[in-house]
């Protein structure tokens, strides 16, 4: 047990991509953070050295964010090895992309809705009742719900559930000076977007943002940070696309 004085972050799926980007910037701004992480153990510990090492405060948190059950011990956990929570970062998150709404199977949907949407659900749910008056919460959704595309008939819906239980709970929190709020990456270089689209597809991406470029996890998670400090104390209830400006 290493109960901190410091704020206490838990980011969910932090191993890789924007989640880790994510938890080490919140450990530089002086946050401990509770690295969540299901299939990427050596990942997500290696986030923690890096955490750890750079005079940070991390541990991380093996637990299956589309179990319920996973979702409330991970909260025990966090709360027992750092004494409580005041930032959750809903990020986990997986993808299918590029198969026609009608291509769709039933296996594809449960395991996709299992993560995105019932896990942010269930995430949320138990950060409504964990996260310390004054807390902040942050949920990681995609520019592709708004901007939805031919090819993502499964993935773009199944992160639009974030817009709706960010508003919601932003009502329900307010009392308790708890803030909710969520980010809509546009298309971001990460492994997972690496796994989903070839070279050629991410190169015409790039081409038609109007930054001329994809987004970088730590684009993300300045926003995050931004969001998580002092300055972004008044921002509530509200949608961040960070997407260069692309409509994507």
């Amino acid at each position: 047990m290493s109960i901190t004085t410091k704020k206490v972050a838990l980011v969910t799926g932090a191993a890789t991509g924007i989640g880790r980007a994510i938890a080490i910037r919140l450990a530089k701004d002086g946050i401990a953070v509770a690295v969540n992480y299901i299939g990427s153990p050596e990942q997500a510990n290696g986030v923690v050295d890096l955490i750890n090492q750079s005079g940070g405060t991390a541990k991380a948190f093996l637990a299956d964010v589309g179990s319920v059950p996973g979702i409330i011990g991970l909260y025990n956990e966090v709360i027992g090895e750092f004494g409580g929570i005041d930032i959750v970062v809903a990020n986990a998150g997986i993808a299918k992309m590029g198969i026609p709404l009608a291509e769709v199977t039933e296996e594809d949907f449960d395991r996709i809705n299992a993560v995105n949407y019932k896990g942010t659900y269930f995430v949320l749910q138990q950060a409504a009742k964990h996260v310390r008056n004054g807390g902040r919460i942050i949920q990681i959704s995609s520019s592709s719900s708004l901007y939805p595309a031919a090819g993502l008939g499964i993935y773009a819906p199944s992160k639009a559930a974030g817009k709706v239980l960010t508003e919601i709970l932003a009502q329900e929190l307010g009392p308790r000076q708890i803030s909710v709020n969520s980010v809509f990456p546009g298309p971001t270089k990460t492994p997972l977007m690496e796994k989903e689209a070839s070279a050629e597809e991410m190169s015409r991406i790039a081409q038609n943002m109007n930054l001329g470029r994809m987004g970088e996890p730590e684009d993300i998670a300045g926003v995050v940070a931004f969001l998580a400090g002092p300055e972004g104390a008044w921002i509530n209830g509200q949608q961040i696309i960070a997407n260069g400006g692309g409509r994507i």
